[in-house]
Order: structure tokens, then sequence, then C-alpha cells
């Protein structure tokens, strides 16, 4: 097959627009094994040779795989734990569990159904410049005293049973408004971006899928109004970076993109089924407004939540702090 060229994405050029998947696997390849597994994946798909799998620390690998520019796929073996950073040009969530099949020889299900049919919704620059104008999205406020660093923090945590995404979508909301209260600021236009990937149609090549609902006030919705508002929002036609893609200059954009973006991105990959593995980690893409991003995946009858944001405004520990109001919004 031909290589194919990168790509157009994101409106954003500050990031490097990957996503993780990090699986802890019942019978971990070499890395030989894996790398002739990468290629043999990188030919199908008609992508440029991969470089070379990384190994070390599961916490440095995430931190350094997740700035790799361009390239569709770089994976890192930590022990059994393998990270999958892949560039949502070329690859959706949905996808990434693709490619975790390809690279273990297992079956890889998941529950997850995409959108279906639904009418778009396409925002132009005029109507976003008169919300950043009028009624911005609210943003999360970063913790106090948390260093300032390159690349992105994260957060994980795990739950017992399933959890749907509209049950993820209003803790989420709700450990925002808490946090926001205890530092004092005030949570009005609360805006979540919600992502789902389309199944792949059986031998259709990778690709990004994904597509984006974008609700907004949802301080002011119930748990059920939320799972309604899932239930029949329009489909975001907006890029990337839910910005308007390319129709803003790239001035504009440095300047703005953090009141045009989502208080808080979500995206569920469903409940998957899998011999290739014990545990499953999904770690979106940060872009935008707050900059935090909300990942789940379920597995075994458990489900990991996981919170990723820029380390430039958050660390580890707070983090952690805002995961556990998450957790307990679940409750």
């Amino acid at each position: 097959m031909t290589e194919t060229s990168p790509p157009h994405w994101g409106a954003d050029p500050s990031i490097a627009w990957r996503i993780l998947l990090t699986s802890v696997l019942t019978d971990a390849p070499g890395v030989d094994a894996l790398t002739e597994r990468q290629r043999a994946l990188h030919r199908a798909q008609g992508w440029p040779a991969p470089p070379a799998v990384t190994t070390g620390d599961l916490t440095t690998l995430r931190r350094d795989l997740a700035e790799v520019r361009d390239a569709p796929l770089v994976l890192g073996l930590a022990g059994d734990h393998l990270v999958v950073s892949a560039f949502h040009a070329y690859v959706d969530g949905l996808g990434l569990l693709e490619v975790l099949a390809a690279l273990t020889d297992q079956e890889v299900g998941s529950s997850a159904r995409g959108l279906g049919d639904r009418p778009s919704e396409v925002t132009g620059p005029a109507a976003r410049l008169r919300e950043v104008a009028l009624a911005p999205p609210a943003a999360v406020a970063p913790p106090t005293g948390s260093a300032s660093r390159p690349g992105d923090a994260y957060a994980e945590a795990e739950v017992p049973g399933r959890v749907r995404t509209a049950d993820l979508v209003h803790a989420g909301v709700q450990a925002v408004l808490a946090h926001n209260r205890k530092a004092g600021r005030r949570s009005r236009h609360v805006t979540v971006a919600v992502g789902a990937g389309r199944p792949a149609p059986d031998g259709e090549p990778l690709r990004n899928r994904s597509e984006l609902l974008r609700l907004r006030d949802v301080e002011l919705l119930s748990r059920s109004e939320v799972a309604e508002a899932l239930r029949t929002a329009p489909v975001s036609a907006a890029g990337g970076s839910g910005v308007g893609g390319g129709r803003l200059s790239a001035v504009a954009l440095r300047v703005l993109a953090p009141r045009l973006g989502s208080t808080l991105l979500v995206s569920h990959l469903g409940d998957v089924t899998t011999p290739a593995a014990s545990t499953l980690a999904f770690h979106p893409v940060t872009a935008g407004g707050s900059g935090i991003s909300l990942g789940a995946v379920g597995l075994d009858g458990r489900t990991v939540l996981t919170l990723r944001a820029r380390a430039a405004a958050w660390d580890e520990p707070g983090l952690s702090g805002l995961l556990a109001r998450v957790v307990a919004g679940l409750s």
C-alpha cells in the first residue's frame, strides 16, 4: 500500500493532538514481536515506517509519547504495561482498540456504537466570537501552588461496575462546580464537549471517525436532563479543537482558545471485551478551554476513569483531587 501523507488536524499547533491507551497486557510480547506487529500494521494502513518501541517507566512513557509530533503511532513498554500514543488525525478512540487487537493478535470489542444519524450544527466564527464576548464557557480553576511544567499531567481511578456516559458527564460537571466553589470562582455556562466514535466497517482502514457533541449550560441540568441532551444534541461541526478549525486566524486562536473551547471534554470507549488485557486506561486529547479531558473505559465489570490536563496549570495531586470528586459524584 502507498504511504499516506500526514492529514491536516487541529487548529491549535501548541499541542500534539495525541490520544493514549494504556493496557496491562495478559501476555505481554517482547519488544521484537511488538515491533514486527507494529510494522505490519503500518504497512497495512499505508503509514510511514514507525519509530522504535520505547521502554521505560510508565509515567515517563506517557509523558514523552504524548508529545510526539505527527507520527501516526508510537509505542512504549513498561513491564506488562503497553502505552499506545496515536495522532488523532489517523486514529480515534475506538480505533485505539483496533490497534490493540492488531498488536496483541487478540479480539477486542466494545459496547460503544456511536451517535447514529444526527443533524450537524455548524457554528461559525462570528457566533463563537459573540459567545466569547457575551457568555464564554466556564473555566476550571487551576490548583494553587502547582508547578508549571511542559507536557501533560495525568490522574487515574477505578470504580466498580459500568458507568454510563450521561452519569460521567453529570459527575464531571458536579466535580467542576464543587472545585470552583472551593476556589471562589463562579461556574456559569459550563460547556462539555462529548466525543464519540463510529465503529469502523469490517476491512476499512483506520482513520479518525470521531464526532463531537457540545452541551452548554450543563450546570443547570439534572442527571436525567444530561441523558436527554446527549440523546438529542446535534453533532458539532467545529474543528478538532472545537474552535472552528481554520476559520479563525492563528493569532486569534492563540489569544482566544481558552475562551472558545469547553469547560471539560468527556470521552467514553464503552465496555470492552478482550482477553488481551486485564486493565485499560484511555486519555483523550487536551485542547482549548480549560484543557481538561475526562476519559473512561470499562473492562471485566470495572471502569477506569482518567483525567488529563496541561501540566503548565495542573499537577498530579491537583488532578487526583478533582478526579476524586468525579468518583464521588457517580455514587
